[in-house]
């Protein structure tokens, strides 16, 4: 991956600096998606000495200390929201766990916590002078970013997806923002994005090794933990690559080290049955998964969560578990139904099947007594519905396809 690094100095000494999660190495802040020593993920390590919440309505200002964001300039108004985080005492009464706390990321403007990493992947591109990338996802995060950029004149995206995602994606294309469907899968489609961002010269924005994204989604566990009478000592998350659940152990790190917490939660990861490879892994005590656990076309209705090859990213996910105490479960489609009905019947909550994921396992976890009636739970709620079997309209007519 090659560096872009043009840094406005806007401070004699930098607010961070970048270090490796897995070997210790570190530099002055940079674009960089993985450790040149040995390809590990990145994490911006902040200067939490004097860090603080602000006064103000906008996440990203209200938490800009904890962010590896320079200036409030290089942030964009309205890009993400704040979200309610509240107990859901109905719901927490259906399944044995009174103390059920849900943060609702339906909320956001593109309707997931997505939104949050847009906001913050283009400030760290501000400050580092990058006015045009290439990205792709399942439909949430390019839809996300696509928004983000039209918003700012300056910038430039080019997006790609596989053709089973056209429908999850809501882009308005034009001269600044283009989507292009490949024959393939979210693999196949980001495979064929890296390739047109190096044959262009362009910024591969990265996925989940862009330590920004996670960053912006960190923003979300931050604001539940403040909001919360009592911390949790569990978190519930869906995962397809596990971004979330790597922002929830940085934020949980950042807290416990500011005093704001004063314990650790255990992270509980959640994948649908069709689409599970982590979890297979996990419940059969592998270290790694291989070309043998990739599903080539992953089906299931937590559209969100379907990614067929977590290998890159699985192992990470395996230490959170571990270290946590936590673990990566799965959940059945008939679980994700009822799960999705419960919260709507009994919270007024209508969001995503893979939202839902969550609260399937919780119902699985508590009947086995792994979650007890006393503990307090926190789900992240990522999204609601947006997938259209037809696809989204005007922006996929001008969509281009390559085989």
């Amino acid at each position: 991956m090659s560096v872009v690094n043009h840094r406005e100095k806007s401070e004699a000494s930098p607010k961070y600096r970048l270090s490796c999660i897995d070997c210790g190495w570190e530099s002055d802040p940079e674009f960089r998606l993985r450790c040149p020593r040995c390809s590990g993920a990145l994490d911006p390590r902040i200067n939490l000495e004097h860090a603080t919440e602000r006064d103000s309505g906008r996440p990203e200002l209200a938490y800009l200390d904890f962010l590896p964001v320079e200036s409030e300039h290089f942030l964009d108004a309205d890009i993400s929201l704040r979200t309610p985080c509240r107990p859901a005492p109905h719901l927490g009464a259906a399944i044995g766990l009174p103390h059920l706390w849900v943060k609702d990321e339906s909320r956001q403007p593109t309707g997931t916590t997505k939104d949050r990493l847009a906001s913050v992947v283009l400030a760290v591109f501000r400050q580092f002078g990058i006015n045009e990338f290439v990205a792709s996802s399942t439909g949430n995060s390019s839809t996300a970013l696509a928004r983000a950029v039209q918003r700012d004149p300056s910038m430039r995206a080019h997006f790609f997806c596989g053709r089973d995602f056209t429908g999850d994606h809501d882009i308005e294309t034009g001269d600044r923002v283009s989507l292009t469907v490949v024959d393939g899968n979210y693999a196949q489609a980001s495979q064929v994005a890296k390739e047109f961002a190096a044959r262009n010269g362009l910024v591969w924005e990265g996925g989940f090794f862009n330590w920004a994204r996670r960053e912006g989604l960190k923003l979300t566990y931050l604001e539940a933990f403040d909001a919360m009478d009592d911390k949790p000592d569990v978190v519930v998350q869906a995962i397809s690559s596990g971004m979330g659940m790597m922002a929830v152990r940085k934020g949980v790190a950042e807290y416990l080290a500011c005093g704001r917490l004063a314990s650790a939660p255990r992270l509980l990861m959640v994948q649908q049955d069709t689409c599970a490879p982590m979890a297979a892994a996990w419940s059969e005590g592998r270290a790694e998964l291989t070309e043998d656990d990739v599903i080539e076309r992953p089906t299931g209705l937590a559209r969100a969560i379907l990614l067929g090859d977590g290998r890159a990213t699985y192992p990470y996910m395996r230490d959170i578990a571990a270290e946590s105490g936590g673990a990566i479960v799965s959940v059945s489609q008939d679980e994700l139904v009822q799960a999705r009905t419960m919260l709507r019947e009994l919270e007024g909550l209508d969001v995503c099947h893979s939202s839902a994921a969550t609260i399937a396992a919780l119902r699985n976890e508590a009947a086995a007594r792994r979650i007890t009636p006393d503990e307090v739970v926190l789900v992240n709620l990522t999204g609601r519905e947006r997938y259209t079997a037809s696809g989204a309209g005007p922006a996929l007519a001008a969509a281009a396809t390559v085989g």
